[in-house]
């Protein structure tokens, strides 16, 4: 049923300048050769490390692909017990680094694996919750969103992982009703309402932005509460005319999938079904998300995504955590690149953007590349 749902992948872009838009020009001094086929095969996410090294993850692979600061390919690694009997499973991607060891996200089973340069599975933790986000803060703590289910409830927070004792301590969560999923109606448009936080570490502060309310709230490193702010712009909104559209977009579009789909046809009928009876229940206006993601942009700068109102318009502000407003909005364009705008495959990372991106033109030529400003 997942795959049925809308499947909002926002992005985030480059460091700021004051203008309207911002181009991003491929720096030809990186990433200068490769067998860009198979280097970017399955590629699931883009991690790039403080000292400008950077790593692949390949999707359901035991296969982490590593780059020197200049984009040359070192070498692809696989994870591995020391003893080789035993054998990693479910393998996320790389989030970052701590003490020298790479860490991925947490499997099935809730084990996060910690390994060398050389695949060597140093050490492992396991954690009780699903891992949306993590964030590298110091020698021995990371910041992670995680989410856990209730009865009629799902449980998003921001915790502070302790690597050296494998515990975690939750320093903010929020709840979401989830009885609704069993209502016979479902309204689209509410899923441009993100309600889920996000992490950003900015300086010696680790900031929790949420969105639904506008808030940023600055903990130190050791998960003591500094400040916390309220965004400096007004919320979009859908009106109901706005918000039928939508629905009946979604309604056309499940209907030619569901004659187009091997899926079990059910599945669609249910939701199409639960789609048609919510026209009758938009009535109101729908006041959406300040923000759809948040990322770390240069210095102190937070960006900041709207909802997009049409295709190729990435709008966000930029937000300075250190003078607590907007200092700027912004969109950008590419004209090498048919960009894709998510958080795996783009990263803003001293002064520049790394993504892995698909050649214009090309039916499906991945790269990994650096953009410039311009």
């Amino acid at each position: 049923m997942k795959k049925l749902f809308l499947i909002l992948t926002l992005a985030f872009a480059s460091y700021i300048v004051d203008a309207q838009t911002i181009n991003l020009v491929k720096d030809n001094s990186y990433a200068l050769s490769g067998d860009w086929t198979k280097i970017c095969d399955n590629a699931k996410k883009l991690t790039v490390f403080d000292d400008g090294t950077a790593m692949i993850s390949h999707t359901n692979e035991n296969r982490y692909s590593l780059f020197d600061e200049k984009g040359k390919h070192l070498k692809d690694i696989e994870i591995f017990y020391e003893d080789g009997k035993k054998k990693p499973f479910n393998l996320q991607p790389v989030f970052g680094k701590i003490n020298n060891l790479y860490f991925t996200g947490n499997n099935s089973s809730g084990i996060i694996y910690f390994f060398n340069d050389n695949g060597l599975i140093v050490n492992e933790i396991t954690i009780d919750c699903s891992v949306y986000n993590m964030i590298t803060l110091n020698d021995n703590y990371i910041a992670f969103l995680g989410g856990t289910s209730w009865k009629t409830k799902w449980r998003d927070f921001v915790a502070l992982l302790n690597v050296n004792t494998g515990k975690y301590n939750i320093i903010f969560d929020c709840f979401e009703d989830t009885s609704s999923k069993n209502e016979d109606y479902y309204i689209y448009a509410k899923a441009h309402i993100n309600k889920k936080p996000e992490i950003v570490k900015v300086a010696d502060n680790l900031i929790v932005a949420i969105p639904y309310e506008g808030m940023l709230k600055v903990y130190d490193f050791t998960g003591n509460k500094v400040s916390e702010h309220k965004l400096d712009w007004k919320p979009k909104s859908l009106s109901v005319e706005e918000q039928k559209k939508i629905q009946a977009d979604a309604i056309a579009k499940y209907k030619q999938e569901a004659a187009n789909s091997e899926l079990n046809p059910d599945l669609f009928k249910n939701f199409i079904s639960r789609l048609e009876n919510g026209m009758n229940h938009i009535t109101q206006p729908l006041t959406l998300s300040m923000f759809t993601s948040a990322m770390k942009g240069n210095g102190d700068n937070i960006i900041f995504f709207e909802y997009i109102e049409e295709a190729g318009k990435n709008s966000f502000h930029t937000y300075s955590v250190g003078q607590n407003k907007t200092i700027s909005q912004n969109s950008f364009q590419c004209s090498d690149f048919d960009l894709s705008i998510t958080k795996s495959k783009f990263v803003v990372h001293n002064g520049y953007v790394y993504g892995i991106q698909k050649v214009k033109g090309s039916e499906n030529e991945l790269r990994l590349v650096r953009f410039e400003m311009k």
